[in-house]
């Protein structure tokens, strides 16, 4: 399965986390200091999040797409 991987920069993690997980109606699959993903099934998107330690949340981390074997990539 691929998937669209988008991470963001958030200003509060805990509340960055609350919102996702009822807009997505999913738990994170990982949580961690400063860091939270999730993987979402419908759209398929693997969503992080990161602390941005009080600056100014809301921007792109970065975006990627995940695959299952890098012969995907390649055809």
């Amino acid at each position: 399965m691929s998937r669209l991987q988008l991470a963001i920069n958030v200003s509060n993690l805990k509340a960055g986390i609350d919102f996702y997980t009822r807009m997505f109606g999913v738990q994170p699959a990982k949580v961690k200091d400063g860091y939270a993903n999730f993987e979402i099934t419908d759209p398929p998107l693997k969503l992080i999040l990161f602390d941005a330690n009080d600056s100014e949340g809301g921007t792109i981390n970065h975006l990627g797409v995940e695959v299952d074997e890098v012969a995907e990539v390649d055809e």
